[in-house]
């Protein structure tokens, strides 16, 4: 039979073990509650209403453009029919390159039921790889898409935005596998979420 003091050390370990409990559930979940605070108070990070601009017109891409990349753990036929945030990845920029993928990274489980609706997929020439110190970030990363493309994409892309590519850039491709969208370095990562908030609940494909 429990004597007073037992009674009272027992509860005691009761109540540590609950308080354990919920600062466990509070640290898992402040980097999700950080980020809806940030989406729903859009002033708080970079300036509202920094968008993306339009490709006039869409240029249509065939999903053969893009090639699989040894050690890649994602099948690139995923890709097909969804909405695609592109990452070009560009030598030299790094910094840029961990910030955007990053921010992207964060954003993605914030689109809760349309998360299957949404790809992200960084790209590079396949004649000018990823430095070593890059190369965690992006195979490790496991909502990540990997995929290598000719050497003249990038010229390409240049034309279509009328400047050079920079790492922090982003690029949209719709479900037609249209070139739809771009935001340029520094851009706001919430003000791409809405964007494709909007798109998604405007759409029936993806």
């Amino acid at each position: 039979m429990e004597t007073g003091e037992e009674t009272d050390l027992r509860r005691q370990r009761k109540r540590h073990g609950l308080w354990i409990f919920w600062l466990i559930v509070l640290i898992g979940a402040a980097p999700w509650l950080g980020a809806w605070y940030l989406v729903k108070h859009p002033g708080l990070w970079g300036k509202p209403g920094n968008h993306g601009q339009l490709l006039q017109p869409p240029q249509p891409l065939s999903y053969e453009l893009f090639q699989s990349v040894p050690g890649a753990k994602k099948d690139l036929k995923q890709i097909r029919g969804r909405w695609v945030m592109i990452h070009v990845i560009v030598p030299g920029d790094e910094p840029a390159c961990r910030q955007v993928l990053d921010n992207t990274r964060r954003l993605h489980p914030l689109f809760s039921k349309d998360i299957p609706r949404v790809r992200r997929l960084a790209i590079w020439p396949e004649d000018r790889p990823p430095v070593a110190e890059l190369r965690p970030h992006l195979f490790e990363d496991r909502d990540l898409y990997l995929a290598r493309v000719p050497a003249d994409f990038a010229a390409r892309l240049t034309g279509w935005i009328g400047g050079p590519l920079r790492c922090g850039q982003l690029f949209l491709m719709d479900p037609l596998g249209n070139l739809m969208m771009w935001y340029d370095a520094g851009f706001d990562p919430y003000g791409l979420y809405r964007d494709l908030k909007r798109l998604l609940k405007a759409s029936r494909i993806g």
